[in-house]
């Protein structure tokens, strides 16, 4: 066989493998747009009753649930709920997706299975918030309200506490969400931001705006893991799951720090970023062929 032949054969392959993909691609980039929306949503309510908060307003702190109970609050809440439920799903689906399938093309390496893994726990964590949100919806035993998760943080680590070697076990968790504050902290800082990611139809001086706005959410959202992470720590070593704290009450501590009222306001700015970062992705955003 000539060269020519083989580079046309190998051509017609690529074209071939392509159409094959292209609905898997539409199909997953739907799933993805939906579900950025739904968080930023979430992110965007959550920063703005915080930011409230920090400068007098009113407001209050609040976690993924609280925000979800707050949505179904408003004028067609019902119907919003519902919009969110689904996002959660098709968030919690596109998780999963990255994690096993790597449509993003992450190395082959420690890094990238590291990333991979904590896809595959963020999808986890958003199926946790389906069936809360689905209890809001129906009138359930369970449903979404602020200051839940805490309670079953809480509650796990108790458990977890009262088994052999547990307080070593809730450690290293403490650590290991530590770990995973520090390193959206660092990516915050990150000038190529989620290269991954790919935003059409934009100028780069708008996809810069637009990623610093990812890197800004980023970098507030791996402070909150990171005083998560400590309180799991310190739970651990004081025995007490008590002192376990969530992610409303995580930012609460702040407030008790010098400058903690503008430190807050400033973290929670940030969680609007990442919720209007979030949108935009939902917009623009295109898988890498």
């Amino acid at each position: 066989m000539s060269i020519q032949k083989k580079l046309n054969r190998k051509s017609n392959d690529s074209v071939s493998k392509t159409a094959e993909d292209f609905p898997f691609n539409k199909t997953v980039e739907s799933l993805a747009r939906f579900g950025y929306a739904t968080r930023g949503l979430i992110y965007f309510v959550i920063g703005l009753l915080t930011t409230l908060l920090a400068f007098g307003y009113g407001g209050k702190t609040t976690d993924q649930q609280g925000a979800i109970a707050m949505i179904g609050k408003q004028p067609f809440g019902r119907q919003l709920l519902w919009l969110v439920l689904i996002g959660l799903v098709c968030y919690s689906l596109w998780g999963l997706i990255r994690a096993i399938l790597n449509p993003l093309h992450k190395t082959h390496d420690v890094k990238g299975y590291a990333i991979r893994v904590g896809y595959f726990v963020s999808g986890i964590g958003y199926v946790t918030l389906v069936l809360p949100t689905y209890g809001l919806i129906s009138g359930g035993s369970q449903p979404a309200q602020t200051g839940v998760q805490q309670d079953q943080i809480q509650k796990f680590v108790a458990s977890v506490l009262a088994i052999p070697l547990g307080k070593w076990l809730v450690g290293i968790i403490g650590i290991i969400v530590m770990l995973v504050g520090l390193y959206q902290f660092i990516q915050g800082f990150t000038p190529v931001f989620e290269k991954q990611i790919i935003l059409v139809n934009l100028t780069p001086v708008q996809v810069k705006r637009v990623n610093f706005l990812g890197r800004f959410g980023t970098l507030s959202r791996g402070i909150i893991f990171s005083l998560i992470g400590i309180y799991l720590v310190y739970a651990a070593y004081m025995s007490d799951s008590k002192l376990v704290k969530g992610f409303d009450s995580a930012m609460t501590s702040i407030l008790q720090q010098p400058f903690g009222r503008w430190f807050m306001g400033i973290i929670a700015l940030g969680l609007i970023s990442l919720g209007l970062y979030s949108m935009c992705v939902a917009i623009f955003f295109r898988l890498k062929k």
